[in-house]
């Protein structure tokens, strides 16, 4: 079977999913990794937060190129095939007028800009022209709010296609997403899959998500602290799992 997973940045999968897609590869499954905001940003016509961002992670002008052999490491490490689309991360979106949609982090939070609805559209269409008919699509469940997870779930969400949902972490983790995830559990209008991660899945998770250099002191403290986090979200619900909603008929 072919798997696709839906990321909106470069490196949402394997920070949320990586286990599952190493085992999945590991055990035959055809798995790709489809990145939607990964596009080059004019290199001289950055927003104040993206270059206030760029230097948190220690990148320069060509940070996403960096970013993007990262995410070959470790889409190499957890066996899958990775796809880039070339829209731009919400940092680097501005109007047509030259103002940035999002300037603070608290923007990149609070729901998408109305003025760039139609990207919801675009990629929802591209995305139906260019999805295989057999394949299993997997998406993000928007948990943190940030606006390119929304815009890629919502996208997905027009496809008319079944679904499944993965926790986007780390978000899930928060005070908030462990309550959306609990009520998920027991709410009649959802319905989870689980599946149990090897200890070799589990330790692909982890060396994965350390091939991000510029972005693991955005989250953790260290190594270890990574290490020791994602091992306890792989089983904070009890067995890893994604979720699909129930259809009412």
């Amino acid at each position: 079977m072919k798997w696709i997973f839906l990321s909106p940045h470069l490196d949402d999968i394997s920070f949320s999913c990586g286990g599952l897609v190493w085992d999945l590869a590991n055990n035959g499954h055809n798995v790709e990794v489809w990145t939607i905001n990964a596009g080059d940003p004019p290199e001289d016509d950055l927003s104040p937060l993206a270059r206030e961002l760029h230097l948190n992670w220690g990148l320069g002008s060509d940070a996403v190129k960096i970013r993007r052999d990262e995410d070959q490491k470790a889409c190499q490490i957890i066996g899958a095939t990775p796809r880039y689309f070339s829209y731009l991360d919400c940092i680097y979106r501005k109007t047509s007028a030259g103002e940035f949609y999002y300037s603070s982090e608290g923007d990149i939070f609070g729901g998408l800009d109305s003025r760039e609805a139609d990207l919801i559209e675009r990629l929802s269409g591209q995305l139906q022209e260019e999805l295989p008919e057999d394949a299993r699509v997997v998406a993000p469940l928007g948990i943190g709010n940030h606006v390119d997870h929304e815009m890629t779930r919502k996208a997905a969400n027009r496809l008319g296609i079944p679904l499944t949902f993965y926790a986007d972490y780390p978000y899930a983790r928060e005070v908030d997403g462990k309550e959306i995830l609990e009520f998920m559990d027991r709410s009649k209008e959802w319905q989870f899959e689980e599946f149990p991660i090897s200890e070799a899945g589990l330790d692909k998770w982890i060396l994965a998500a350390q091939a991000y250099r510029s972005q693991v002191s955005t989250f953790w403290v260290n190594d270890e602290d990574l290490g020791l986090q994602i091992r306890d979200f792989s089983t904070f619900l009890g067995r890893y799992k994604l979720w699909r909603a129930v259809e009412n008929h």
